[in-house]
């Protein structure tokens, strides 16, 4: 691998052991990976910061980094972490709360800006931006939807990308690594959650290569996230060609030389699957993952506001997630919220939490990607309807 004068002195420790490993890191993936050189990037994204995910050894780790100084040099933010308000009577131990400060501390002492699973909704990358993001669902908008250039990362080498600033120069960063492999038309979805199984399907038609897409051309942004985030659940390719909406989508479709055509639908018995009987009622109601956008949630807690009555029963809680970035057009309505059993939640995500440990033993929500991993992550079982279904059940039928 070609390494400019700076890099060769980072690699060689001319500033410093941390920048070194670091460096070395980088560079090893880059040639597993074929990448001839490094690339700068504008924005990281960290993810796997969860203390049930990382535990001890984690938080080690980044302390490690955080005690002596390090900081990121470039912009970065991370993804969600635990949950950690109480749920009825039970709560987690002041041991996990403290873990799981101790890992948000030392992120953000290195320079971490925010915590969410939508970064782009903190900082917008440009059409052919190079980023370097460890998150699935965000990996995926940024190159389906926005245009930039990502990698499908891992947690620490994304850690290791924000202290360096740069990252390899393959995979997606590469117009040849963006060519979709598999062809795929899809019956345009009548809701959120249909977008969302169609997302998890075509994403188990094409669990390692990238799809073009036909069908979604006029499908929401909301409706699009649902897609691609439960496509990232079954799938391991960094990016969806989506007719009508990625950039240059016509050229990349064009140099495929793709014919054969694979049509994904839903079955009567999956669309059925949906709607179902009445949810336990001691399920948890769960929406925002990813994290909602601010007029998600505005449009959610107007809705709540205008048809829920207040609580009467307390066992039944509707739990709204998103980021920083919509802290100051919501709050205001936290109490009048609260009355109603809806709790507004920032920066963390029910998915990387243990759930049972709460007591928790059913979820309801509308995301593809919470299906898949809450009953592997959480300890909890999932169903998945519609969000408009989840709210006018919550909400007594209204």
């Amino acid at each position: 691998m070609y390494l400019t004068r700076n890099e060769e002195a980072i690699f060689n420790g001319e500033y410093g052991e941390i920048p070194q490993k670091a460096m070395k890191a980088l560079v090893k993936v880059g040639e597993v990976s074929g990448a001839n050189k490094l690339v700068r990037v504008n924005h990281v994204h960290i993810s796997g910061i969860s203390y049930f995910n990382i535990g001890d050894p984690g938080i080690e780790f980044l302390e490690g980094f955080a005690d002596a100084e390090t900081k990121f040099a470039t912009y970065t933010t991370a993804n969600p972490y635990a949950i950690l308000v109480p749920y009825r009577n039970k709560r987690f131990s002041e041991e996990v709360i403290l873990k799981q400060s101790k890992i948000i501390r030392a992120l953000t002492r290195m320079g971490a800006k925010a915590f969410t699973c939508a970064p782009y909704y903190i900082r917008r990358p440009s059409v052919g931006e190079h980023i370097a993001w460890a998150e699935s669902n965000a990996v995926l908008y940024a190159n389906s939807i926005i245009g930039a250039h990502t990698n499908r990362e891992g947690g620490p080498l994304a850690f290791f990308e924000a202290i360096v600033g740069e990252t390899y120069f393959s995979g997606v960063h590469l117009y040849d690594g963006r060519i979709p492999k598999c062809y795929v038309s899809v019956e345009k979805p009548a809701n959120y959650v249909e977008s969302a199984l169609l997302g998890y399907k075509v994403g188990e038609t094409c669990p390692d290569r990238i799809p073009y897409v036909e069908g979604l051309a006029n499908v929401s942004e909301s409706w699009l996230r649902a897609f691609l985030s439960a496509f990232g659940a079954t799938s391991g390719a960094p990016m969806v060609v989506i007719e009508g909406v990625t950039p240059h989508y016509r050229k990349l479709f064009s140099d495929s030389g793709l014919k054969s055509k694979i049509f994904v639908s839903l079955s009567p018995e999956e669309l059925s699957f949906t709607k179902g009987s009445r949810s336990p009622e001691d399920a948890v109601y769960i929406i925002g993952c990813p994290h909602l956008s601010t007029k998600e949630i505005v449009g959610i807690i107007n809705y709540v506001l205008n048809n829920c009555p207040k609580r009467s029963n307390e066992s039944k809680e509707l739990w709204l997630i998103t980021g920083p970035y919509s802290a100051n057009a919501v709050y205001r309505y936290e109490n009048k919220l609260r009355d109603k059993g809806v709790r507004l939640l920032y920066n963390s995500c029910p998915v990387v939490t243990r759930l049972d440990l709460l007591g928790i033993k059913y979820v309801i929500t509308d995301s593809g990607k919470a299906l898949y991993y809450l009953p592997k992550l959480a300890g909890v079982r999932a169903l998945i309807k519609d969000r408009s279904v989840i709210l006018k059940e919550f909400c007594g039928g209204r």
